[in-house]
């Protein structure tokens, strides 16, 4: 009873991780009065939620205190975005801010070390289901809620209250359901598949519409990975040879391709952002504005760029650069290291299991890496895209035996191999 409540518990907190419980309340807006900061209710809510989570880490404590050798990139960013409190430009809302960052960071740390990938995968694929079906509804049957009558008018925001979020969820929902093959039933995979795309592209999103693409394409290449060397040569040769080949076609036929996506060559105004950013990295190099403490819109030091801009913008349309803004170029170094070694734990992986569920961590990997260079930030608290990359570092690391005895790195498993009622005693284990 404890276990099928603990898991009603997950599904629940990543859809509150997703802003899927008061998305359409907080809506897009710096100055909402329902952000949780300002609303006393909605703070409530985060204190009642982090305070379970806490009581099942102290439930599993063993397995969560084994995850924090698997963790140690993720925890050192977010314990520096604790001590940039020390240089913010604003130190209460950093020290705040950071604070709750601290503990999204653990529940992705308990995500990551109490469920199995194929667990994880299972109760991601039921919440992005939920988001779904709940979005389309709220659109359909509430459409003053659910679609955008002001910013975007006619495209779908659902129950999170603004359409690229609603986007981002559906890309990440496809790539869940590709990769939950013999974990979901194939009739719920097979019926929740076109839900999903249909609300992706009602959502008029377009970035999230290319990241899904992309990362579609990308399955086809989970099997070069899976070559033998003599057989990778070619194969990078042949990909390096497409994308240099895709570089060209996009460098002398760019304007006509953004057009077709609504776009022009500033990318909507993106490229202007970016300008303004980096003249405010150049004078913060090193440790950045601190966590959460530069865009503050007309006060503070995002005035500045404001003023240069002609506008107010709420982040700076890249991850990376966000990241740079805050915490420096050594924020940005120890998210790198963390993010490449994740990505070696992700490929060793995928190389000893013929499981599809295997390909989830490369594919979130790189929905983390495609959608940071147009959209992003990646740290940030109360989010569920942080707090799943959080999960998938210490589950491909754990995986790979950090943290973990020697005997248990890199089991060969399928679902079908793990007895049902094992499955709770293997967590490092695809099944």
């Amino acid at each position: 009873m404890l276990n099928l409540l603990e898991k009603c518990f997950a599904v629940l907190m990543l859809l509150y991780l997703s802003s899927g419980l008061t998305g359409f309340l907080a809506g897009d807006s710096h100055l909402n009065p329902w952000r949780v900061e300002d609303n006393p209710l909605l703070l409530a809510i985060q204190t009642a939620m982090y305070a379970i989570t806490l009581g099942f880490i102290v439930l599993h404590w063993r397995k969560f205190a084994n995850a924090l050798r698997a963790s140690v990139w993720v925890l050192a960013l977010a314990l520096l975005a604790l001590v940039s409190t020390l240089w913010s430009s604003d130190p209460a809302f950093t020290f705040r801010r950071s604070l709750v960052l601290i503990v999204t960071t653990m529940f992705g740390i308990y995500f990551g070390s109490r469920y199995a990938l194929a667990r994880q995968v299972r109760l991601l694929g039921w919440t992005f289901i939920l988001l779904a079906v709940l979005s389309a509804g709220c659109a359909l049957l509430l459409p003053q809620y659910g679609i955008d009558h002001q910013l975007h008018p006619g495209d779908w925001q659902g129950i999170l209250g603004q359409k690229n979020l609603l986007g981002k969820a559906m890309a990440v929902a496809i790539i869940v359901l590709w990769s939950a093959k013999g974990v979901l039933p194939r009739v719920v995979r097979v019926a929740a598949l076109p839900v999903c795309a249909v609300v992706l592209v009602m959502s008029g999103s377009r970035a999230a519409l290319l990241v899904a693409g992309a990362l579609l394409l990308m399955t086809f290449g989970y099997r070069a990975l899976r070559a033998q060397p003599p057989t990778l040569v070619p194969l990078a040769i042949l990909f390096l040879a497409t994308a240099v080949g895709l570089a060209l076609l996009a460098a002398n036929s760019g304007s006509l391709a953004l057009s077709y996506l609504g776009r022009n060559l500033t990318l909507t105004r993106r490229t202007e952002i970016w300008s303004a950013v980096w003249t405010a990295i150049s004078s913060h190099m090193l440790l950045g504005y601190g966590f959460s403490g530069f865009w503050a819109g007309i006060h503070g030091e995002s005035a500045r760029a404001a003023a240069r801009l002609g506008f107010v913008a709420r982040h700076a349309h890249n991850g990376f650069l966000d990241l740079w803004l805050e915490l420096g170029i050594v924020g940005l170094m120890v998210f790198a290291a963390g993010y490449f070694q994740a990505v070696g734990n992700g490929v060793k992986l995928l190389r000893v299991s013929q499981d599809r569920l295997a390909t989830w961590p490369l594919q979130y990997l790189a929905f983390v890496l495609l959608y940071d260079l147009a959209e992003g930030p990646i740290l940030r608290q109360n989010n569920l895209y942080w707090a799943l990359y959080v999960a998938v570092v210490v589950s491909v690391a754990q995986t790979a035996g950090v943290g973990q005895p020697a005997r248990m790195a890199f089991p060969v498993a399928t679902p079908t191999l793990v007895p049902h009622q094992d499955l709770e005693r293997q967590p490092n284990y695809l099944s």
